[in-house]
């Protein structure tokens, strides 16, 4: 009897018989088990922008062995915000190699001054900023590298243009009552303010009006907040003005509220 034999993927499979004697073993004219290192390339395709660069790694092998190239493509968008844009970039890796990492840039193109970088090794496939509001265009630049050895192997880019911010209109606004305190007089000054996303904090000031003395201040608070004065410090039946001011981060007056109160009487 003549057993013939053939290669499959999995290994060495009996694929039929004959009548005739003896035994042939019949090798394969290729290799038809090909390795395929790095996987494939997933997600939409690239907006505005193509990728560009991607180094083929480990070429056509002995035995017809799969070529595999590593590809970077990138994709970014721009939403409205108060005070500026916030951005959105979303990058696709095929990979030749098992430790790739991949890192961002946004590069402002009327000024040439890169303006954003994300951390060396983004986590997960997107990465969001957010910038204050101007007028122009950016380019967004990924850059994928082997983790080892820092080596770039695919690049990408692609531009993004800031969209017209949100109304937004700052505002200051304050409400102060008056009242006691066990048996103490006192003050309560609650204050809601909205900066547009200009990073605004607020200062508040509590001035005995019959002597003119500053008798409680707050630095950096926050834009909603509701503080007490009271106790031994309030005087009985005196004249006190509440002044809220909403600053930016180098000290502006973005907005502010001055409320003048009478504390309670002795009783």
């Amino acid at each position: 009897m003549k057993r013939t034999f053939r290669f499959l993927a999995a290994g060495m499979v009996a694929a039929g018989f004959s009548a005739a004697c003896g035994s042939e073993l019949v090798a394969p004219t290729r290799d038809l088990s090909p390795r395929f290192s790095g996987g494939s390339a997933t997600g939409g395709s690239a907006t505005g922008g193509s990728a560009t660069g991607g180094s083929a790694t480990g070429g056509a092998a002995a035995g017809g062995r799969a070529v595999c190239t590593n590809s970077l493509s990138l994709s970014a968008t721009a939403s409205e915000a108060l005070g500026g844009n916030t951005f959105s970039a979303v990058y696709t890796l095929n990979a030749c190699q098992s430790r790739t990492r991949v890192s961002m840039t946004a590069t402002d193109l009327a000024t040439g001054n890169v303006v954003w970088r994300s951390l060396p090794d983004l986590a997960g496939l997107t990465a969001v900023w957010g910038l204050p509001y101007t007028l122009t265009s950016y380019r967004i630049d990924a850059t994928a590298s082997i983790i080892s050895s820092g080596v770039p192997v695919a690049t990408a880019s692609t531009v993004v243009s800031t969209l017209t911010p949100l109304a937004c209109t700052v505002f200051m606004n304050q409400s102060v009552t008056t009242g006691y305190w066990g048996i103490y007089p006192a003050v309560w000054a609650a204050s809601d303010a909205q900066d547009c996303g200009l990073s605004g904090h607020v200062h508040l000031r509590i001035t005995n009006l019959n002597t003119g003395r500053v008798e409680y201040e707050y630095l950096n608070l926050p834009k909603s907040v509701m503080i007490d004065f009271e106790g031994s410090i309030v005087s009985y039946d005196t004249p006190y003005r509440v002044y809220n001011e909403l600053l930016d981060p180098s000290g502006n007056v973005l907005a502010s509220s001055t409320t003048d109160v009478r504390s309670s009487v002795f009783r």
